[in-house]
Order: C-alpha cells, then sequence, then structure tokens
C-alpha cells in the first residue's frame, strides 16, 4: 500500500481506490500526460507502464500479470475486469514502413489509440498494437497479435 499511497502523489496519475503494485513494476508519467488506475487494479511484479504522452486508463478489477507492458503516446483505455496474461503487451505504436529503401528504424512510429474493453482476456504473450479495437468478453489466446483491426467477441 506504501508504493501506492507515492504514486498517488506523483503529477498526472490518479488512483480511484485500492491499487496493489507488485516487486519492481516501474511506472513512468511524463509531464501532461495521466495514468488512471481503477480501484482493484493490480500491476503483477515486474510490469511497465510508461505514458509518454497521452493517457492510459486501467478500469476496476483488471490485472496486469508479471511483465505485462503498457506504453502509450496517444492513449490505451482497458476495461474492468480485464485479464492481461504473463508478458502481454499493449503499445499503441507501431514503426512506420512507407518508404522501401529506408531502414525502419528510421522511418517513425505511427501512434493511434487503443481500445480494450470490459472481462477481456489477453493469453500469454499477446501483443495488442496502434488502433486496435478489442471488443467487451474477447478472449485472446496465448501470442497473438493484433493491430488496428476491430476484434470481436463471437463469430462474425
Amino acid at each position: 500500500m506504501l508504493r501506492a499511497a507515492l504514486l498517488a502523489r506523483r503529477p498526472g496519475v490518479t488512483l480511484e481506490g485500492t491499487v496493489r503494485i507488485g516487486r519492481g513494476v516501474r511506472i513512468e508519467v511524463e509531464r501532461g500526460a495521466r495514468l488512471s488506475l481503477g480501484d482493484g487494479c493490480v500491476l503483477g511484479a515486474g510490469s511497465r507502464v510508461l505514458v509518454r504522452s497521452g493517457s492510459v486508463r486501467i478500469g476496476p478489477g483488471t490485472r496486469l500479470d508479471d511483465d505485462c507492458r503498457v506504453v502509450a503516446h496517444a492513449g490505451v483505455t482497458i476495461g474492468a475486469r480485464c485479464v492481461l496474461g504473463p508478458q502481454v503487451a499493449v503499445m499503441d505504436t507501431e514503426p512506420e514502413i512507407g518508404e522501401v529503401e529506408v531502414p525502419v528504424r528510421l522511418q517513425g512510429l505511427a501512434a493511434a489509440p487503443v481500445v480494450i474493453g470490459d472481462g477481456v482476456v489477453l493469453g500469454p504473450g499477446a501483443v495488442v498494437l496502434a488502433g486496435a479495437f478489442v471488443a467487451d468478453g474477447t478472449v485472446l489466446g496465448a501470442r497473438t497479435v493484433t493491430g488496428a483491426v476491430a476484434v470481436a467477441a463471437g463469430p462474425a
């Protein structure tokens, strides 16, 4: 609880109730960016939440297992009662790849907000990239990668 109390004092950080923070969790919120953690939220050991710009909202009752990564430049919203398995990565950026003659590392990043609905389960090692919308109740298996497409629960 002490670490959560210290976290609440940081500029741009809002705790909406009790938040549990595991060992080795790193949270960085740049000036002008915002982080909001809902009541009952759990950040597992070794997880990283890096808010470079925009905002990150992690809903009430959501659990990030060990070694998860959330990186925001445009914005990330994770709904209530979600479970992000170990080593899940949620990033609202991906490399631009418009010029075939220019190395990818020199082309910059494209950013688009990510929205993960309520009750979503992301299996171990899943990756959610820029522009993704994951509908309420969706279950994504281990090592699944999704980007700027709508992911809906159940058959289409």
